[in-house]
């Protein structure tokens, strides 16, 4: 099954993975490699320039640098940080996932037998407060469709399959009219306009299933990503920040990925024992 990774730098020459992203990024292209197949990378130039000089660009089966396109979209990148996932998107040949930079799948996936053109890996519920109704956003020359089911649970955008070309077609054209649109009030900062991208890519992506008739199917729970009940995912996210502030946590959790590496790729490892942003983890 193809796959393939999204990294948006906004073209910034001082762009810099640290290193715990570095880690888990390694992890998901080998491991979904070993497992399921190829996987790509979507990114700017300046991306590609700095994962070349990092010697990290050779990981993916290929890279693509039509992120580039992103700057010149209308887009405002502060609000809508997810939205080059979509631009990705709509480049891909189906059927393929898209998959974040910090999930690691350990396993073989099979997507021939889920019976279904869409898959995500957990549901969410619209109760939570980063889904807020329809009255909360503010648009410019624009209106939400009023056949929206503002019921539906979303759908958390980590790892998803896609199948269903006309539905890929309405999800990201649809993403892109809001996006474009959205006007968000001056009082609006910070965690307050999340709910205006997760509506877009999760939220949406579940009413966009409804009205497009295209089942969605769970390939994990809540309580089993987080709970401990399953081992076939690791989702990083919920450790981002405990890792950005607590740097001897983020430098064990390093060395464990060096040691999976190690174990699960020892072809590999001889070379990111050697290269400058992984060498001291390999060290011990």
């Amino acid at each position: 099954m193809r796959a393939f990774h999204t990294l948006r730098t906004k073209n910034k020459l001082d762009f810099a993975l640290v290193d715990f992203e570095i880690f888990t990024l390694i992890l998901s292209v080998l491991e979904w490699q070993k497992h399921n197949g190829k996987i790509f990378l979507y990114t700017d130039t300046t991306g590609k320039n700095y994962l070349a000089n990092a010697g990290l660009l050779n990981l993916w089966d290929g890279a693509d640098t039509s992120l580039d396109e992103m700057d010149s979209l209308g887009i405002d990148e502060n609000i809508f940080w997810a939205g080059a996932k979509l631009h990705a998107l709509s480049k891909q040949p189906l059927p393929c996932v898209m998959i974040d930079l910090d999930f690691i799948v350990w396993q073989p996936l099979n997507f021939e037998q889920l019976d279904s053109k869409l898959a995500v890996i957990h549901r969410e519920s619209c109760d939570l407060l980063c889904y807020p109704d329809e009255n909360y956003f503010r648009f410019k020359n624009f209106s939400l469709p009023a056949d929206l089911d503002w019921s539906v649970n979303p759908c958390n955008a980590a790892l998803v399959y896609f199948g269903d070309k006309n539905f890929v077609r309405r999800y990201v054209e649809f993403a892109f009219e809001f996006m474009k649109a959205a006007n968000p009030l001056p009082e609006q900062k910070g965690w307050d306009l999340l709910p205006y991208m997760v509506f877009v890519e999760q939220r949406w992506m579940a009413m966009c299933a409804e009205l497009c008739n295209v089942e969605i199917k769970s390939l994990s729970h809540l309580t089993e990503l987080f709970g401990g009940e399953q081992k076939t995912f690791t989702h990083i996210w919920g450790h981002k920040q405990l890792f950005r502030d607590n740097k001897s946590a983020e430098e064990k959790f390093c060395r464990d990925c060096a040691g999976r590496i190690a174990h699960d790729f020892p072809e590999v490892a001889e070379i990111f024992s050697q290269l400058a942003l992984t060498k001291k983890y390999f060290a011990s």
